[in-house]
């Protein structure tokens, strides 16, 4: 009989709590860690969980970092004199250029690291909220390093395969730059807009009773968790603002033909952004 691989959960929490449930179908060795106490009690009724960092990686045969964007880099230069030769590390956070651009300057991590990012997620968080078929049917895109070994990265690709999802391997940049727009940005808005919100109810508590399924849809992603998504900004700024700058400039327009009534121009606005969205797969 083949031993079972041991798999390492760094930061047992939503993500890292359903790759746990989803992982359990499989034959794995499962361990998990957090750093907080509280938080590896919480994470214990998902899979077994160790007091150390060190207990839970050494003799991993792979290591999946859950935690934050920005704290990935520092994690990663502690596993270096930890981990077996063949370790596989794979992370899943939603910024990768950084975490590419800092990994590339870690001796020896070229022959570990496979960085990845799950498009998956619910606006809670928290090992309470894990669900087995997170990952089913998503694309989990993988940016590896300049010199990452093709057999490292179809190891990450097989490793996603076996939880349901689908891997696409990419640039890091192209990446970054794809999620500005269709995660980073929404978040932004949708915090803006619940804020706005918040302002408006202490003057007028009435608008209380219009809030309906659109409003509550639009902004349900505001509710996600406030040091991740601080990480999120900080670490693609520049992606966001370039799209930031081209949605400023569509609420100038639409501030425009408010003021004008200009009624053919809404139609035509309102036609396009129906059609856009009926295809969108």
């Amino acid at each position: 009989m083949s031993k079972k691989e041991k798999v390492a959960i760094i930061g047992v929490g939503l993500l890292g709590g359903s790759l746990a449930l989803a992982l359990k179908k499989n034959k794995f060795n499962l361990v998990g860690w957090n750093h907080r106490a509280g938080s590896r009690r919480k994470a214990s009724k998902l899979l077994p969980v160790v007091p150390t960092f060190e207990n839970a990686v050494r003799g991993a045969d792979i290591v999946v970092l859950c935690a934050h964007s920005g704290s990935i880099t520092p994690v990663l230069k502690q596993l270096t004199s930890l981990v077996n030769p063949g370790t596989l590390i794979m992370d899943v956070s939603s910024v990768k250029g950084e975490v590419v651009r800092e990994a590339e300057k870690i001796p020896g991590i070229k022959n570990h690291f496979v960085p990845c990012h799950p498009m998956a997620g619910k606006e809670k968080s928290g090992p309470a909220f894990a669900d087995s078929k997170l990952y089913k049917g998503r694309f989990v895109f993988i940016t590896p390093l300049s010199k990452t070994a093709p057999k490292l990265i179809q190891r990450a690709v097989r490793f996603w395969k076996r939880v349901g999802a689908i891997p696409v391997v990419m640039n890091a940049k192209n990446h970054d730059r794809d999620v500005a727009l269709t995660s980073h940005l929404p978040h932004l808005l949708a915090s803006a807009l619940i804020t706005i919100y918040g302002n408006q109810i202490r003057l007028s508590p009435s608008t209380q009773r219009a809030v309906g399924s659109g409003f509550r849809d639009f902004t349900r992603i505001a509710a996600g968790s406030p040091a991740m998504w601080t990480d999120i900004v900080e670490m693609n700024a520049g992606e966001i603002k370039s799209f930031l700058n081209q949605f400023r400039k569509n609420l100038a327009l639409m501030s425009k033909n408010l003021k004008s009534g200009n009624r053919r121009h809404w139609i035509s606005f309102f036609e396009k952004a129906r059609s856009i969205r009926e295809n969108l797969e």
